[in-house]
């Protein structure tokens, strides 16, 4: 899969620093799978949440940090929404952002 806005990652990581091993990861993982539904996403992440409208929110740092993309089965991509704290994540509606 391709990673759009992918910049909103590194920009975090650069704040966080804490999170680079988590998004390294999800990273590595995510430009390797080849996703054409949602439970293709949760074989290469259990622990992810399949949001209504195609999006799906992964854990970084356990719980720490929170990360949101929709993912594009026919085009093969992810477009990074969000990507914050857990506090900030439960400001945000994750359907929308």
């Amino acid at each position: 899969m391709d990673i759009v806005n992918e910049r909103k990652l590194t920009v975090f990581v650069k704040k966080h620093s804490d999170a680079g091993k988590s998004v390294a990861v999800w990273k590595a993982v995510t430009e390797r799978a080849i996703w054409r539904n949602s439970q293709d996403v949760l074989e290469s992440f259990p622990k992810a949440k399949i949001i209504k409208g195609k999006r799906a929110r992964f854990k970084i740092v356990g719980n720490k940090y929170r990360l949101v993309v929709e993912v594009n089965f026919d085009l093969a991509f992810v477009d990074v929404r969000f990507i914050g704290t857990h506090a900030a994540y439960d400001g945000i509606d994750a359907q929308t952002v």
